[in-house]
């Protein structure tokens, strides 16, 4: 069987039959693997994942404090120019992971409050995102319209 989308990061694959879609999603955490029924999708949607600034400034201001309880707490400029340098190095590592990270898009399709999220490529246009969709959702359309019991509509997020 021939993957379904060529956007999805090599790690991730779509695979379609004729009763539903599988995949395959391989990360850190190992391999897992899954199938979907074209009539249980609920939605399909393309979502950014970026972190919250606000979670790493809490951590930061709590750093700070941290730093003041040490100058006071310990004896000696030794030690105190170790404990700084220490919390220095923590603050700037945990501004590093926070802004390296890159905005990514994914492909979400949910399905009896399960979400498979499937990471897409980088740089892809809107016009691709918009299209990788549009075949998704026909995709599921067209199986879904041999079983006309349930009717279903598509809303673009």
């Amino acid at each position: 069987m021939e993957p379904f989308t060529k956007q999805t990061q090599g790690t991730h694959q779509i695979y379609p039959s004729d009763k539903g879609l599988s995949y395959t999603i391989t990360g850190k955490d190992g391999k897992r693997e899954g199938f979907i029924k074209y009539d249980s999708v609920e939605s399909v949607y393309v979502e950014s994942i970026s972190r919250q600034s606000r979670f790493t400034f809490v951590w930061l201001a709590m750093l700070v404090v941290l730093i003041f309880i040490a100058m006071a707490a310990l004896d000696g400029f030794l030690m105190k120019m170790i404990a700084l340098s220490v919390f220095t190095l923590m603050g700037s590592f945990l501004l590093f992971d926070h802004y390296s990270q890159e905005i990514q898009p994914c492909l979400v399709i949910q399905s009896n409050g399960f979400s498979a999220k499937f990471p897409l490529e980088k740089d892809l246009a809107d016009y691709e995102l918009r299209d990788l969709m549009g075949t998704v959702l026909e995709y599921i359309d067209t199986h879904n319209s041999i079983n006309t019991s349930t009717i279903r509509v598509f809303i673009p997020r």
